[in-house]
C-alpha cells in the first residue's frame, strides 16, 4: 500500500495512522525531521483506509469564512501571556466550563512541540504562545473521538491541515459538539532543525534550555523576537526567527498547501491582525490583536456566548486578511531550499547556521539601506 507517491502530498497529519485497524502505520521521521507514515507490510491488509482518509489529497469539508473580527480579550494578563489578542483563551473557557476538553500544541519536557489534551484552564494555558515548529500529533485524533462518543465539548486547535484530517478521520462520528479552530499558518518549519537550534544556544549561553517563547511579547507585539531562558536566565534573540522568514526548513508539503484561502476546514481560523491600524483606528495598543474568522453557524453562535469576556469589531473579510498572505496562497518554496539543506548534511548545524545566519543579516541591512535611501529621495522630490 502506497498512501502517497511525493513528499509534497504529505502533510504529516497522522489520520492515516490513527485509523489503521491493524495499527500497521507508525510515524517515522525523514532525514530533515518530519514525521512520514511507514506501513508494515507484515501487519497491512491493503484495506485502503489510510489512501481514503486522507483529507490532503482527497478534498476537505470547506466552510467560507462569513465575517471576519478584530478581537482583544478584555483580561490584559490574559492577552499578554497569549500571542496576540486572546480570542482563543475565550472561546475554549467556554468549552472548559462545560467540562470538555480541549487540544493544542505544547512544549514537551525536552521543549519538542507535540498536541495534548486539557480538562482545566493551567493544562489549556501550555497551547498559549506561536509554535513555530511542527506538532507531533501521536493518537490526539483518537482521544478527540472518545472524548465525543462520551458526550463531551471539544476543542480542537491546529494547523488546517491538522483540522482536516482530524474531521475526515472522525468521519460519520457525532460532531455536533466539537468545535475547531485552524491557523492562519506560514508554514511548520522542521522539529529537528528547531532542536539542533535549542542546542545551539546551550551551547552559546553555557546551560539548559529551562523555558522558550517563539515570539516575546515584553518588547511589543509588533516585532518579533524569539526569548530563550537557559538555566532560568533569559536571552531575547532572533537566530531562529530568521531561519523560519527564510522558508528554507519549512516542510515540503507547506509549498502546496490545500488550505491556503478563505475555504477553511474549521469553525474559526485564528491569525494576528497584521495591518490592524488601517482596518480599525484606535485599537491597538501594541500588546496583541487577534484577527478571527468565523466560518460556521456554530461559530457564530460560540463566538456570542463568550462576547462579555472580548472586546469585538467586526471587519471587512478582504480587507482584514490584506496582510496575511497565507489566506490567499502558500509560502512560495525558495530557490535555496536544497542548498541549505545540502550544505546541512555536508557540514552540520553550526556552520549552516552561522553561514545563513550572516546572509540574513546582510540581507536585512540592505534593505533597511535601501529603505532609507528611498525615504531620503522621495523628500528631495518632494522638497524641489
Amino acid at each position: 500500500m502506497q498512501i502517497f507517491s511525493s513528499k509534497n502530498e504529505c502533510c504529516g497529519c497522522t489520520a492515516c495512522k490513527q485509523v489503521c485497524p491493524k495499527n500497521a502505520i507508525t510515524m517515522k521521521p525523514d532525514s530533515e525531521g518530519f514525521l512520514y507514515p511507514e506501513i508494515d507490510s507484515k501487519l497491512c491488509i491493503e484495506c485502503g483506509a489510510c489512501k481514503r482518509v486522507c483529507a490532503f489529497q482527497n478534498g476537505y469539508e470547506k466552510n467560507h469564512a462569513k465575517k471576519a473580527y478584530a478581537i482583544k480579550h478584555k483580561d490584559f494578563n490574559t492577552r499578554f501571556t497569549s500571542r496576540s489578542g486572546a480570542v482563543f483563551v475565550a472561546v475554549s473557557d467556554y468549552i472548559l466550563n462545560h467540562n470538555g476538553s480541549v487540544y493544542g500544541a505544547a512544549f514537551d519536557e525536552d521543549f519538542s512541540v507535540c498536541h495534548i489534551r486539557a480538562t482545566d484552564k493551567s493544562g489549556r494555558d501550555k497551547f498559549k504562545g506561536s509554535k513555530y515548529v511542527q506538532s507531533d500529533m501521536k493518537d490526539t485524533f483518537k482521544a478527540v473521538k472518545e472524548d465525543l462518543k462520551n458526550g463531551m465539548y471539544v476543542m480542537f486547535s491546529g494547523t488546517a491541515c491538522q483540522v482536516a484530517g482530524l474531521i475526515r478521520y472522525l468521519g460519520k462520528c457525532d460532531t455536533s459538539k466539537l468545535y475547531t479552530c485552524d491557523l492562519a499558518c506560514h508554514g511548520v518549519p522542521s522539529p529537528k532543525i528547531w532542536m539542533e537550534y535549542l542546542k545551539h544556544c546551550e551551547q552559546k549561553f553555557g546551560g539548559k534550555v529551562t523555558k522558550a517563547d517563539f515570539r516575546d511579547k515584553t518588547i511589543g507585539w509588533n516585532t518579533h523576537k524569539e526569548a530563550i531562558w537557559i538555566d532560568g536566565n533569559k536571552h531575547i534573540i532572533n537566530g531562529y526567527t530568521y531561519l523560519f522568514y527564510e522558508n528554507d526548513i519549512e516542510r515540503p508539503s507547506c509549498y502546496n498547501c490545500k488550505y491556503s484561502s478563505l475555504d477553511r476546514p474549521a469553525d474559526f481560523t485564528l491569525a494576528d491582525f497584521w495591518g490592524i491600524d488601517r482596518v480599525v483606528k484606535n485599537f491597538n495598543d501594541n500588546k496583541g490583536v487577534s484577527l478571527l474568522l468565523v466560518n460556521s453557524e456554530k461559530g457564530l453562535q460560540l463566538l456570542d456566548e463568550v462576547s462579555d469576556n472580548i472586546d469585538c469589531v467586526e471587519c471587512d473579510i478582504e480587507s482584514s486578511i490584506r496582510s496575511n498572505p497565507n489566506l490567499s496562497h502558500p509560502t512560495a518554496k525558495p530557490d535555496s531550499r536544497e542548498g541549505f539543506w545540502e550544505f546541512y548534511y555536508k557540514n552540520g548545524f553550526e556552520k549552516t547556521y552561522k553561514k545563513y545566519y550572516n546572509k540574513i543579516r546582510i540581507k536585512k541591512i540592505k534593505r533597511r539601506i535601501n529603505l532609507k535611501w528611498n525615504s531620503l529621495k522621495n523628500k528631495v522630490i518632494k522638497h524641489n
